[in-house]
């Protein structure tokens, strides 16, 4: 696509204000490549009495067999102190680890040292991740897994579920659309950000255009980049 300038380019913290630190999940073994994996973990977890279960919890200092916290919103774990917990396991959630790499978690606010309940709240099929990275790659991953990955900051494409209340400057999407003489939607800036996101010495800059043809090429190409970054049916 054609280059757009970089210079005086808006911070994608600006276009997407609200944002929250990556999930720490403090121990491995709730999370897993299949599910049986983990039903297994537990039923071994619950099995087990007094050290051996504490042992097998792998406590830190956010979270011991003894510590009491609520469920996670939208999810089933239960809320009893695990050293005396005998139910069955929470059913597991498919999650983003890595780029690319999908595991299962079990969702229970009891094995995660620190879970992120905001982010839990707005999770639904139509809310889309965008993950901060560094390093090599893009600078930006967009999932619409529930993202694990021990990166940049998280920024929810929706502030609401059901694709309510866009995370997005007031007046931004009137004000490209205005520039630009075209219908721009939510979507549209995060295909357009997923595009030319690029990195800065203040943080991942979002050069924009005045150009009508450089946005809907740039969106095109950024909305195929979710398609293929998401993996989940939706069309770019």
């Amino acid at each position: 696509m054609p280059s757009v300038t970089h210079d005086d380019a808006p911070l994608l913290a600006d276009l997407m204000p609200w944002s929250v630190a990556p999930p720490r999940l403090g121990r491995g073994w709730p999370a897993a490549p299949d599910a049986a994996s983990l039903k297994a973990r537990w039923d071994a977890l619950v099995k087990a009495e007094g050290p051996d279960r504490e042992a097998l919890f792998r406590p830190t200092r956010s979270r011991t067999p003894h510590t009491a916290v609520g469920q996670l919103p939208g999810q089933d774990g239960g809320t009893e102190r695990l050293a005396r917990a005998t139910g069955p396991c929470p059913e597991p959630v498919r999650v983003l680890s890595g780029p690319f790499d999908e595991q299962w978690l079990i969702p229970d606010q009891r094995l995660i040292d620190a879970p992120r309940p905001e982010l839990w709240r707005v999770a639904d099929d139509r809310q889309i991740f965008a993950v901060e990275t560094a390093g090599e790659g893009p600078p930006l991953l967009v999932t619409s897994l529930f993202p694990v990955l021990r990166t940049g900051r998280i920024r929810p494409l929706y502030r609401r579920p059901d694709a309510t209340e866009p995370n997005l400057t007031p007046g931004l999407t009137d004000h490209l659309a205005a520039r630009l003489g075209l219908e721009v939607s939510p979507v549209d800036v995060l295909a357009w950000a997923t595009a030319v996101t690029r990195p800065s010495p203040d943080g991942l800059a979002v050069p924009l255009t005045a150009d009508p043809d450089t946005w809907q090429r740039g969106v095109a190409l950024g909305r195929r980049m979710l398609w293929l970054m998401r993996r989940d049916g939706e069309r770019p």
